[in-house]
């Protein structure tokens, strides 16, 4: 039975020391090896979930961010086919099902092998190579929804104020 342990940065005062930073949930160095690891990060306002798992030499690691919630037709027909062109672009330019809808909600992941033994700049570098080529897709969807950790009024949308269905309708006069 494996061990669930979790990458942790804080309280490391930099530079950090690539060989400590895999603890338990009471603070305790663990050795990497076979098991499940999991942590999060928060990039451009998105948070991320990771589950890296390694077994038997080889380490793979599952990567998904939340971007928000894909607008009804209804609250935003504009926002709703622009979001869903600039997913199947992205997909389409990458050549990998990058983006995804579930349960309403527009999906980035993707789950990619990580190069053995796991260390934190070899795991780092693989989410920033992963992640560096849908920062300008990231970014466009940032136009039309506001990303999910930004600061906001309870019950607003996250669909931007100039894409509701109101305020596109009052464009054109």
């Amino acid at each position: 039975m494996s061990k669930t342990k979790t990458f942790s940065l804080g309280g490391k005062a930099l530079p950090i020391d690539i060989h400590t930073v895999w603890v338990d949930g009471d603070g305790q160095q663990l050795s990497v090896g076979d098991g499940v690891t999991r942590f999060d990060f928060a990039c451009r306002g998105i948070r991320f979930v990771c589950r890296l798992e390694q077994a038997e030499g080889r380490a793979r690691l599952a990567l998904r961010g939340d971007l928000g919630p894909l607008p009804f037709s209804a609250e935003s027909p504009a926002a709703r086919f622009g979001l869903i062109r600039i997913a199947d672009a992205a997909c389409e330019a990458l050549g990998s099902a990058v983006f995804r809808i579930d349960g309403g909600r527009l999906i980035l992941g993707s789950d990619f092998d990580i190069p053995v033994p796991v260390t934190a700049v070899g795991l780092m570098s693989a989410v920033t190579l992963f992640l560096v080529p849908l920062m300008p897709y990231m970014e466009i969807i940032a136009i039309y929804l506001r990303p999910p950790l930004e600061p906001c009024k309870p019950g607003e949308s996250a669909v931007r104020p100039e894409w509701r269905k109101s305020a596109v309708s009052g464009r054109g006069r």
